[in-house]
């Protein structure tokens, strides 16, 4: 969550992301990226839950996604 004050008025902004595995997005509003011995567990905001296979390679918050790569 990011607070920002802007003219005495305060604004919060959630930063969701979608998460991408070979170009397919596989998961949105993930508020959480664990990184577990081999695997990523991704956990939206809803609580929802997945585990994948794989390696970090971006998290860009400006486009609100998250790039994983296969192992």
């Amino acid at each position: 969550m990011i607070n920002i004050n802007i003219n005495n008025t305060d604004l919060i902004a959630m930063c969701e992301l979608k998460v991408i595995l070979k170009g397919k997005t596989i998961m949105e509003d993930v508020v959480r990226i664990t990184k577990e011995k081999d695997t990523i567990k991704l956990q939206s905001l809803l609580g929802e839950t997945k585990t994948i296979r794989g390696i970090i390679v971006d998290v860009n918050l400006i486009k609100q996604e998250a790039i994983i790569e296969s192992t």
